[in-house]
Order: C-alpha cells, then structure tokens, then sequence
C-alpha cells in the first residue's frame, strides 16, 4: 500500500480542519448563545464580546489553514482541482460573510457591551434580538465549513 503524498495529507489536514472549525461555529450557536438570552443585557453582552474576540483568534486561522490545505491541493492535483477549488471557497466563505453580513450585528452588539448610555437607549429586547441574530448567522458558518470539509473529504475519497 502506498504512503500518503502531500497533496492527500493537505486535503486530509484540510477537510479535517473545516470539519472543526463546523464543530466551533455551531457549538458556540448551540450551546452558549441561548444560554446569553435569559441574562442581563450588560452581561450577555460582555460575554457576547468575549466569545467574539476568543473566537476570532481560533476561527481566523483555522478557516485560513484549511483553505491553505485544500487550496494547495486544488493546485497539486489538476484532475481533482474543481473538487478542491469547492472545498477551499466554501471554507474560506465565512469570512467574508462575517464580514459583509455579520459585521453590523457584532458591530451593535459590542457597541452595547461597551457602552452604558448606549445600553439605556436599546430597546427592551435588542440585545437578545441581536444574539438571536448572529446565532444563526453563526450557523451559516458552521454549514459553509461544513460544506468544505465534507466536500474535501468526498474527492479524496473519490466520491465527487
């Protein structure tokens, strides 16, 4: 049985690290957010923006590592390269979808996080309309990683 070339081990390393970065994105949406809603809004927003900026610094670089995986494969392996160019796009689309629609909510959500006079203005129910919100735009990103990782993984196998 032959050994593992690069180019599978990056679309292995690849797919496997959208399939976490799924994991992240949907378990922060499923399992702290609703928890945030029955909570002070000075609070739920705090942590809202903890939880943002922790995110970040796991998230970015991991939707860049895995788009670097099968990116590269996309380039090594001509015959499989739609495959793969698929797998990286739809793993890197978080980011400019956090970006170009996410952006407001997390703008407003720390923006009340942060600020006492802003916080007073709100409406009664904004900071859990807010979370609410980018809950499910979260869940947009854990299905692109998804789709990525899943893809990834399909052509490897032969299946797409």
């Amino acid at each position: 049985m032959p050994g593992l070339t690069f180019s599978d081990t990056a679309a292995v390393v690849g797919s496997i690290s959208s399939l976490l970065l799924a994991g992240v994105n949907f378990s922060a949406s499923q399992l702290t957010l609703p928890i945030l809603y029955r909570i002070p809004d000075e609070t739920s927003t705090s942590i809202f923006e903890e939880l943002f900026y922790r995110g970040g610094m796991v998230i970015v670089p991991l939707t860049l590592f895995a788009t670097l995986c099968t990116g590269t494969t996309a380039y090594l392996e001509p015959t499989a390269r739609s495959g793969y160019t698929a797998a990286a796009v739809a793993s890197f689309a978080s980011l400019p979808f956090t970006g170009l629609y996410m952006r407001p909510t997390i703008q407003r959500l720390l923006k009340l996080a942060n600020d006492e006079k802003v916080r007073q203005k709100a409406d009664a129910n904004e900071a859990v309309s807010l979370l609410k919100r980018w809950r499910w735009m979260n869940f947009v990103r854990a299905a692109l990683a998804l789709v990525g990782g899943a893809v990834g993984l399909a052509v490897l196998l032969g299946a797409w």
